[in-house]
């Protein structure tokens, strides 16, 4: 769910009149480009002779000097100014283009491109942008114990959920049926342990920390397909974190790459060890299915 859906689905690109850098372009691939061939004016601090190309994300905005990519999340964005110019064209107002000016640690940000680029409602929702991608994430279902998102946390949650699986008081809060020792994969979910998941999943956080991306381990660790809505609502969250297990759960469950989108996707905004760590979980569950495709094919060639 990116948050009161105001930018799923969309990236603006502000560039140089020339290809777009690969790590933008690897996002504008799957969310769709919108404006080409926009100058940007010199932004202080950044080394490099002429315009630098800026790119809005779900998660932020990438500048791209000549060296490497600045990102800029969306807590470091003070504020957004979208100016759009228009002219008659036969009595009707025709969009010519968009100046999109970004207040952030190092000075404005100023881009301009042909056509609206439809973020005007950016300005508005910017305070909650911000507020969504600061939370910590929740290592309990009830958001009480939050990691530090300055840090790596996907080891920890992929832990904790696993640990929740095999004991009796995780048994009770996701309506799982009780037993002796346990392991994830031997899980499956009930309607029960599906309903809770999607309440987590479904919910806007309003504490400290945000228990989405554990809720969305824990689903595809109990096989519950029955929440690949949800999942594919929460690939565009405006915190970076939420969005790349959401796309990690929903790819462990079976969903193709273009609806659920790519880790890789998110990587600019995440720490590199949890970007391994999540493309490991979903390769580790390919491998495992990959045994029980074999059997069913050995079976169906003797029937």
């Amino acid at each position: 769910m990116f948050f009161a859906a105001a930018l799923s689905g969309t990236i603006a690109w502000f560039g140089s009149g020339h290809d777009a850098p690969r790590p933008v372009l690897s996002v504008a691939a799957m969310l769709g480009l919108i404006g080409l061939a926009v100058r940007m004016q010199r932004v202080p601090g950044l080394s490099g002779p002429g315009p630098a190309g800026m790119a809005i994300v779900p998660w932020g905005v990438i500048v791209n000097p000549d060296v490497e990519p600045w990102v800029l999340r969306w807590p470091a964005v003070r504020g957004v100014r979208v100016q759009v110019e228009h002219e008659m064209q036969g009595g009707t107002p025709v969009v010519l283009d968009t100046r999109v000016t970004i207040a952030g640690p190092r000075g404005l940000l100023v881009g301009r491109a042909p056509g609206a680029l439809g973020l005007e409602d950016l300005t508005v929702n910017l305070k909650a942008y911000r507020d969504e991608a600061t939370r910590g994430v929740a290592v309990d279902l009830e958001g009480d114990l939050t990691l530090d998102v300055t840090e790596p946390v996907v080891g920890e949650l992929l832990q904790r959920a696993h640990e929740l699986l095999r004991t009796s008081r995780g048994a009770a809060l996701l309506a799982l049926p009780p037993g002796g020792y346990r392991s994830a994969a031997s899980i499956a979910a009930t309607p029960e342990t599906t309903s809770i998941l999607r309440r987590i999943l479904a919910a806007q956080p309003d504490g400290e920390a945000d228990a989405r991306p554990l809720a969305a381990i824990l689903a595809a660790l109990v096989g519950a397909r029955g929440l690949m809505r949800e999942l594919y609502a929460l690939v565009n969250a405006p915190h970076p974190v939420v969005a790349a297990v959401a796309r990690a759960a929903a790819l462990r469950l079976g969903a193709p790459q273009r609806r659920a989108g790519a880790i890789d996707e998110v990587a600019a905004f995440l720490f590199e060890e949890d970007r391994e760590g999540l493309e490991r979980w979903v390769a580790a569950a390919a491998i495992e299915r990959e045994p029980c495709d074999e059997l069913v094919l050995a079976r169906a060639s003797v029937g």
